[in-house]
C-alpha cells in the first residue's frame, strides 16, 4: 500500500484542515470527529463554517492561500516551531492545496504527515491536458476537446469545429478568476472569445514559471442537456492495484443553473465498467488517495469532465453511504493499515436500504420561493423540489444540517443572507433556470 513518508516527529497529534467556509472541510471535521481524531482548522478568519462545528477543537490563524508563497512559508514555520498545527495530518480540500502539498512535499512531510503521489501523479490530474492524455491510454471516453497553443493555432482549428463548445480552463490551480467555463454565444466569434477568455482569467506566476501553456484555455463541446445530469462516481484508491472503493451520484440542481455548484444529488447505481475504468486510470496516473470524477452521459457513452484529487463540496454524502473519506485519508497518512483494512472491508460491504439524497436545504427552499413567486406571475412552472425533499427525509444528508452540531447551520444562514444584502441581483439569479 503506498504513502507518503513519515513525518519525523513523534505520533500525528490529529488532522489539520483548510478553508473552513467549504461545505466539504465540514463535513471531513464531523467525518473525524466523531472518530475521535482530534481536528485543527487553518483559516483567515473564525467567521466561518467549519470554525463553529462542536468537532473543532483548535484554530489556527492562517494567511489567504492565494498568496501561495507566504502561505507555504507561514505552514513550514509553524512546523519547525512546534506549533498548533504541526505534527498533524494535512488535509487537501481543494486544487490549490493538494498541488501546494505536492510540490513541497518533502518539506512539509518533516513537520507533518501527507497522503498523497508523487507531484508529477498530482499534476497530470490538475492539468487537463495531461489528464485527457492519460484517459486516452486507459480507454476513458472524453468529449471532444481541442488545446490550442495561442490564437494563432485555434484559427487554424476554428472550420473544423462543427460543435457548440465552452472554453475551460486547463486547471484551476491558481486560477486567478476562479471560473469554471464560459459558453460560446451561438454565431459568436470563438477567437475573440478565447482572447477574452486569457485575458479576463490570468494565473498566478509560481505556476506559470512551472508551466507557460497553462494559459491557453481548451475548446470543449458542450454537450448542453447532458450537462444537467452529470454522474459521480467517488471514492478511494490505495495505490495497491485493486478496484477502489466508490459510490455513484446524479447531481440533479445546480447554481447556478448551467455549470454550476450542486445543491441536490441523488444516490445512484455503480456502473462496473465505470469503476474498473477509474480504478485503470488511477493505476496509470499513479494516483492513491480520495477522490471525486465527474462524467456527463451522451449518446449511451460516459465522458470524463473533471477529477477532483482531494476533498470536495458534497462529501458528506459519501459519509453517509458508508464511505468515510476524510478517516480513510487520515488512516492511510499516519500509516495505520490495519485499521486502514477493515474501514476498507466495511466500505466495501456496504449497500443501500434506499434512495440516499443529498442537498443543501436552505438554497433548496430558495430555489422552490423563487419558483412559487414566478408560478404566480406566470413566468414559469414549479419543479415540486419541495415534494422530492419531503419523500427523501428519512435518507437525506444535508449540506449543513447536523444532529447535534447545529451552530455550522446558523453561520451558513447568516453568510447567505449577507450575501443577499451585499450582492441582491447576482445571488436571486444564480438560483433562476438556465
Amino acid at each position: 500500500m503506498l504513502h507518503s513518508p513519515p513525518m519525523q516527529d513523534a505520533k500525528p497529534r490529529g488532522a489539520l484542515l483548510f478553508l473552513g467556509d467549504y461545505y466539504g472541510t465540514l463535513a471531513a471535521a464531523r467525518c473525524l470527529g466523531a472518530r475521535g481524531v482530534d481536528v485543527a482548522l487553518a483559516d483567515t478568519s473564525r467567521f466561518v463554517r467549519t470554525a463553529a462545528s462542536r468537532h473543532v477543537e483548535h484554530f489556527v490563524k492562517a494567511p489567504p492561500l492565494e498568496d501561495a508563497t507566504a502561505f507555504v512559508g507561514w505552514l513550514l514555520e509553524e512546523g519547525e516551531r512546534g506549533g498548533e498545527a504541526a505534527g498533524r495530518v494535512l488535509y487537501p480540500a481543494s486544487d490549490e492545496l493538494v498541488f501546494l502539498f505536492a510540490q513541497h512535499r518533502e518539506a512539509l512531510s518533516r513537520h507533518f504527515s501527507l497522503y498523497l503521489p508523487p507531484f508529477e501523479s498530482i499534476y497530470r490530474i490538475l492539468n487537463k491536458q495531461r489528464l485527457s492524455e492519460a484517459c486516452v491510454r486507459t480507454g476513458v471516453s472524453v468529449p471532444a476537446t481541442w488545446f490550442p497553443r495561442g490564437e494563432d493555432e485555434l484559427r487554424a482549428l476554428v472550420a473544423s469545429i462543427d460543435v457548440e463548445v465552452i472554453l475551460k480552463p486547463k486547471t484551476q490551480i491558481q486560477l486567478r478568476s476562479g471560473a469554471k467555463a464560459a459558453e460560446i454565444p451561438k454565431g459568436g466569434d470563438l477567437v475573440e472569445s478565447f482572447r477574452t477568455f486569457v485575458k479576463e482569467n490570468p494565473y498566478g506566476p509560481e505556476l506559470t514559471a512551472h508551466d507557460p501553456d497553462v494559459v491557453w484555455p481548451m475548446v470543449q463541446a458542450y454537450h448542453r442537456k447532458a450537462a444537467f445530469g452529470i454522474y459521480s462516481l467517488a471514492g478511494f484508491s490505495d495505490g495497491s492495484g485493486k478496484l477502489p472503493l466508490v459510490r455513484a451520484s446524479r447531481k440533479v440542481l445546480q447554481r447556478p443553473r448551467k455549470l454550476g455548484i450542486g445543491l441536490c444529488f441523488e444516490g445512484t447505481e455503480v456502473l462496473p465498467s465505470l469503476r474498473a475504468h477509474v480504478g485503470a486510470l488511477c493505476k496509470d496516473l499513479g494516483y492513491h488517495g480520495m477522490f471525486e470524477i465527474e462524467f456527463i452521459e451522451h449518446d449511451g457513452d460516459f465522458l470524463l469532465i473533471d477529477f477532483n484529487p482531494r476533498g470536495y463540496s458534497q462529501m458528506a454524502f459519501e459519509v453517509s453511504r458508508g464511505l468515510p473519506l476524510p478517516y480513510l485519508h487520515y488512516l492511510g497518512a499516519t500509516g495505520q493499515h490495519d485499521k486502514l483494512a477493515r474501514e476498507w472491508e466495511r466500505a466495501d460491504a456496504w449497500s443501500a436500504d434506499g434512495d440516499y439524497v443529498y442537498c443543501h436545504e436552505l438554497l433548496l427552499g430558495i430555489v422552490m420561493a423563487g419558483q412559487a413567486v414566478n408560478e404566480k406571475l406566470g413566468r414559469g412552472r414549479s419543479e415540486h423540489w419541495e415534494t422530492w425533499a419531503r419523500e427523501h427525509r428519512p435518507r437525506l444528508t444535508d449540506a449543513v444540517r447536523a444532529k447535534g452540531d447545529a451552530l455550522p447551520r446558523v453561520v451558513d444562514a447568516a453568510k447567505h443572507v449577507r450575501e443577499l444584502i451585499r450582492h441582491p441581483r447576482s445571488f436571486v439569479k444564480s438560483f433562476t433556470r438556465g
